[in-house]
């Protein structure tokens, strides 16, 4: 997947105590931010005293700056892993 360099790679956490969430619930939550989410991965329950949950997905800074205003979400930077070579 090649995006262009303004676009990054992110795990995005929803904080939401007291509901379950799925793919299109949060789909529904950040629509209009421009936030791609991946649909292969998640969302994962974290923490259910919580109701914390992260999905993948990428975004524009503009989009990371819209999706920031929506209480309960937070960002952090998503680095593919390599395994260690021997």
């Amino acid at each position: 997947m090649n995006q262009p360099p303004s676009v990054t790679r992110f795990i995005i956490q929803v904080d939401r105590p007291g509901q379950r969430l799925d793919m299109s619930t949060i789909r529904e939550l950040l629509e209009g931010t421009g936030i791609e989410l991946d649909g292969g991965y998640g969302p994962v329950l974290i923490d259910p005293k919580l109701g914390r949950y992260v999905v993948r997905g990428t975004a524009t800074p503009e989009a990371r700056s819209k999706a920031e205003q929506i209480p309960g979400i937070r960002f952090f930077s998503d680095t593919r892993q390599q395994p260690l070579s021997r």
